[in-house]
């Protein structure tokens, strides 16, 4: 019974620990153990993170919110907001590393107006679809999806990469399907930032710190956006490394880094 209880302990203190940490427009890093759709992913990108999602508030305790919440891009096509501690509370299933955009203008308000990280964060939840779908149906969307990737993926390696389709910039990612998590999070930054150039007349540089794919090097269309994965988050140097939650054990990488 005591080796229960001290997993129990550990379990939730996973969510406790890291979940007042959180800041809104943070990005988590997903590691999902025993799936082999996402040991495929890994495998494919090299890296060790197969999913990309996007904190959409922080936790606040003194009001009862004790779950940071988050945007998920679903492997089934479905955008959903939902609690952090689906992730965070699960280190059985789940490694989570939390990566930031610190630019000092990402952070600050514009006059009267919402922070641009705030902005990410209407952007993504605007696209979160509350859908009550069975179970069934959702399994199915997922392989189909699941299916398809593996198949574009391998057409790819054979046969090489093709033009890329023509995309409108004022489509909805609810609309269009193909994309990936880190897509999605890459999605939300770069047009969250795009429109608030167009509204304020702020400097259009700030674009180009917003772009986390290093793939992109000439002009920005929309596939390229969208076929960010969690790698190219992962490996972004813009981004900078604030914690991992690795097994149930929280590290803070700003102490590690004060103390270098």
């Amino acid at each position: 019974m005591e080796a229960v209880l001290s997993l129990l302990r550990e379990k939730y203190s996973s969510e406790r620990d890291i979940a007042p940490k959180l800041r809104p427009a943070d990005i988590l890093l997903v590691h999902t153990k025993n799936s082999l759709w996402s040991k495929l992913i890994r495998t494919a990108t090299h890296c060790y993170w197969n999913h990309a999602l996007l904190v959409y508030s922080a936790a606040d305790l003194e009001c009862g919110k004790d779950s940071p919440l988050v945007v998920d891009a679903k492997t089934n096509g479905i955008v959903a907001l939902g609690k952090a501690g689906y992730y965070l509370d699960n280190p059985a299933k789940f490694d989570v590393a939390v990566k930031r955009f610190e630019r000092d203008w990402f952070q600050a308000g514009i006059g009267h107006d919402l922070c641009i990280s705030g902005r990410v964060c209407n952007l993504a939840a605007n696209e979160a679809e509350f859908k009550l779908g069975s179970r069934a149906g959702d399994a199915a969307d997922q392989l189909l999806r699941q299916a398809t990737l593996i198949l574009r993926f391998v057409r790819r390696k054979l046969f090489g990469s093709r033009p890329p389709p023509r995309l409108p910039w004022n489509l909805r990612l609810s609309e269009f399907k193909a994309f990936t998590c880190g897509g999605f999070v890459q999605w939300c930054y770069y047009r969250a930032v795009s429109r608030a150039i167009d509204d304020t007349g702020m400097e259009n540089t700030r674009l180009r710190e917003v772009l986390f794919n290093s793939r992109i090097s000439g002009d920005v269309t929309p596939f390229g956006l969208l076929t960010t994965t969690p790698a190219d988050l992962a490996n972004c140097q813009k981004l900078t490394w604030k914690y991992i939650l690795k097994d149930g054990r929280l590290s803070d990488y700003s102490q590690q880094a004060a103390a270098t």
